[in-house]
């Protein structure tokens, strides 16, 4: 078994969220997982129940953040949208640096990467996704960006498909 931790930020999102799914093949692989959630709920019982271990701490919060990753050699940061998106992107990577982690994976979208300075978009969010993009390759941080067009899992299971072969 790995004695890497790796730190799941987002862990009990919601709608949309990657970080179940992750953490799930992430304990299949051996990995320790700490897994980051903003409170203690019932998601976070699941969470635990699956393997990994739960730190409560807002992303907001650097020292509660930095608390959080100690130990941790790798993060991966997934985010809910949010008006803060960008000062919790920056307070996990200055922890991250700080720390000396040696990968962090950021979950972003596919469209960032078709953005620029002087090319850019309506959407706040896409724009905070796209800034924290720009202050992690500043940050020296080695980063993995994923960039999804969309996950289909949930949907086509809600839909019906799993039995479709191309579902």
């Amino acid at each position: 078994m790995s004695q890497e931790t790796i730190l799941v930020t987002g862990a009990a999102g919601g709608v949309g969220s990657t970080a179940r799914t992750a953490i799930a093949i992430l304990l299949e692989q051996g990995h320790r997982v700490r897994a980051m959630v903003r409170k203690l709920d019932a998601r976070a019982d699941t969470l635990r129940d699956m393997g990994a271990e739960i730190v409560v701490a807002d992303m907001l919060d650097i020292i509660a953040v930095r608390a959080a990753m100690q130990g941790c050699s790798v993060v991966y940061f997934a985010m809910s949208i949010s008006s803060n998106y960008l000062e919790a992107a920056t307070n996990v990577a200055v922890a991250a640096k700080s720390l000396g982690v040696r990968a962090f994976v950021n979950l972003s979208q596919m469209t960032v990467s078709q953005m620029s300075e002087t090319e850019t978009t309506s959407s706040p969010q896409q724009k905070q996704e796209w800034l924290a993009e720009q202050m992690l390759r500043w940050s020296g941080l080695p980063v993995v960006y994923l960039r999804p067009t969309a996950f289909f899992d949930g949907v086509l299971l809600a839909a019906g498909c799993q039995g479709h072969p191309r579902g």
